[in-house]
């Protein structure tokens, strides 16, 4: 999943390549497009990618609803307090790390600009992060966030498996989250931060996840979903873009949940049998899944960073090959990360953990 992202964000293959302006880099001026990506403002003021950016139909059209889904499928409730520190641990700590540095580099390249006020440093970042749920520059972090707040609102809301009315509390928090995330998309949502669609919509499959994913061999669930996946495939993908919670219509919007269910289940299935029968093939994927925090929130800086730097020192003849200056620096600074992070972190806990002469 990290992988297929990571190649989408590349290409420009997300569910929906329509942003609205707040999205862009500075909330308040819409006036900075990278010249690496091809778009144009329409006449609805909505920016459409075109060319190689352009809207690719995916055959992983639930990838981020596979996220929640896949945290669901892994959690169990705890204290209160206990699943904060967790979470903010994990997830927190990762969020803030890297927002700081996004923003650093943020603030870099409106120097080098020359468009830096007191104004878009500050009010316009924090403005961003109500609305959209991350700081410049490093978009892909609102899903730490979402899911920071999916967790704590699971956690109190999620019933243990021998409630007496489990199912019935399952499918309640379903089907509220996805009515709320609907909700947001038939309304005019630039006034209402993004994180409360995507935080419903995401609360949703983190249900799902959570109640199906240790029937997902069963032949009563496994069959209608592979048949319905079969079905999107031939007939559509009903994607939502999930951080914009935008869709190309309201029908494939409500379509999105049980498609997004029939896929997460035929490939979770899919992976599985992989795994177990031609290992091999999944290795490479699990050294990614390994790292796959490190490369999520590094991930991001990479590909937004890359235009902006050609577009701030003007280097006109390299726009063409903004791709491939991408995916080269995937190539040649994720696996970097990968090694060098977490001895660094290894190495700060050890010194944090070491004796000093007051412990003698």
């Amino acid at each position: 999943m990290i992988l297929w992202m990571i190649l989408g964000h590349a290409f420009g293959a997300s569910n929906s390549m329509e942003i609205t302006l707040h999205d862009l880099w500075d909330v308040t001026d819409a006036s900075f497009i990278p010249e690496g990506v091809h778009a144009k403002i329409g006449p609805d003021g909505k920016i459409r990618a075109m060319g190689m950016s352009a809207y690719i139909p995916s055959v992983l059209f639930f990838f981020m609803p596979w996220f929640f889904y896949k945290s669901g499928q892994f959690f169990s409730k705890r204290s209160i307090k206990d699943e904060w520190n967790k979470d903010r641990s994990k997830l927190m700590r990762q969020f803030l790390i890297w927002s700081a540095i996004g923003y650093v580099l943020h603030i870099t390249f409106m120097s080098i600009d020359g468009v830096i006020t007191l104004r878009n440093a500050t009010y316009s970042v924090l403005r961003g992060f109500f609305l959209n749920g991350h700081i410049e520059l490093n978009v892909p972090l609102w899903f730490l966030f979402t899911l920071f707040l999916v967790r704590q609102v699971a956690n109190v809301l999620l019933p243990q498996e021998n409630d007496r009315y489990y199912w019935a509390k399952c499918a309640a928090i379903i089907v509220i989250g996805q009515l709320v995330a609907f909700g947001c998309y038939c309304t005019d949502f630039r006034l209402m931060p993004l994180w409360v669609a995507n935080g419903s919509a995401g609360l949703a499959y983190f249900t799902l996840g959570y109640c199906l994913s240790k029937y997902e061999t069963k032949w009563w669930l496994l069959v209608p979903c592979v048949l319905g996946y079969a079905a999107c495939c031939i007939w559509g993908f009903p994607g939502v873009g999930m951080r914009s919670n935008e869709c190309t219509s309201a029908l494939k919007y409500i379509l999105s949940l049980p498609g997004g269910v029939a896929g997460i289940v035929t490939f979770n299935v899919l992976c599985r049998y992989i795994s177990k029968y031609l290992h091999y093939l999944s290795l490479p994927f699990e050294y990614v899944g390994k790292y796959a925090m490190i490369i999520y929130v590094s991930h991001g800086i990479l590909y937004i960073t890359i235009p902006r730097i050609l577009n701030s020192f003007e280097l006109t003849s390299l726009m063409p090959y903004t791709l491939w200056l991408i995916l080269g620096a995937y190539v040649l600074f994720l696996p970097a990360f990968c090694y060098f992070i977490p001895r660094l972190s290894a190495l700060h806990t050890s010194k944090s953990h070491a004796p000093t002469n007051s412990d003698h």
